[in-house]
C-alpha cells in the first residue's frame, strides 16, 4: 500500500487493524469482497486518506481495491482491548514489565489483564506479542491510548485498542 501512499510510513502513530479473512495454511489469507481495512490515524492524514478510495494496489500477486470510506471518531469507552500488542519481548513477565513502562511514560493509570501469546512475522522474523485489555481507565486516558497505541508494530495491526463489552469475560486475574 505504501506504493500508492507512501505518507502511511511518516506517521508513527498510523496504525492498520488486524485484517479478518481465512487462513489457507501456507502463509495466505482468503478475503471476500466486504473484507474491511480500517486504518486510525491522525486527523491530519483524513484528507489523504479518503483520496485513497478506488485506488488498487497489490500484494504479492493480488491485486485488492480500496471501497468508499467512513470516518469514525474515537470511542469514550472502558475498558480497550487489543488483539496483540509486542514489545518485543518473548516472555510474559517481560512484557507486563515492559507494558508497565509504556502506560507509566504516558502517565496512564489502569489495571490490565495479559491474555495468550500470539506469533505473528513481523517481516523479519516471528515475533510474540499478547491479548491485551485495559480496564479501570478513565475516558480522558482511553482516548490517550487508542490515539497512541502501545507497543510495536502498529501498521501490522499491534497494539491497536478497541472497546470491549466486559472484563467479565475474559476469566483472568489482574497482572497489576
Amino acid at each position: 500500500m505504501l506504493n500508492i501512499a507512501p505518507w502511511l510510513a511518516e506517521d508513527t502513530l498510523l496504525g492498520i487493524h488486524p485484517i479478518q479473512g481465512a487462513d489457507t495454511g501456507n502463509g495466505e489469507m482468503i478475503l471476500n469482497r466486504r473484507t474491511k481495512m480500517v486504518v486510525r490515524a491522525s486527523a491530519a492524514y483524513i484528507e489523504q486518506l479518503c483520496k485513497l478510495s478506488g485506488k488498487q494496489f497489490a500484494v504479492n500477486q493480488y491485486t485488492l481495491s480500496l471501497g468508499a470510506n467512513k470516518i469514525k471518531p474515537l470511542t469514550q469507552h472502558t475498558p480497550l482491548y487489543a488483539h496483540t500488542v509486542c514489545t518485543g519481548s518473548e516472555d510474559e513477565k517481560t512484557f507486563t514489565r515492559d507494558i508497565l513502562g509504556y502506560l507509566d511514560a504516558m502517565d496512564i493509570q489502569t489495571r490490565f489483564i495479559c491474555g495468550r501469546p500470539q506469533k505473528f512475522f513481523d517481516g523479519e522474523k516471528i515475533a510474540t506479542g499478547y491479548s491485551l485489555m485495559l480496564h479501570g481507565l478513565p475516558i480522558e486516558h482511553a482516548i490517550r491510548v487508542q490515539q497512541q497505541g502501545l507497543g510495536l508494530h502498529r501498521k501490522l495491526g499491534c497494539g491497536i485498542f478497541i472497546p470491549h463489552k466486559s472484563i467479565t469475560a475474559v476469566g483472568a486475574i489482574d497482572a497489576v
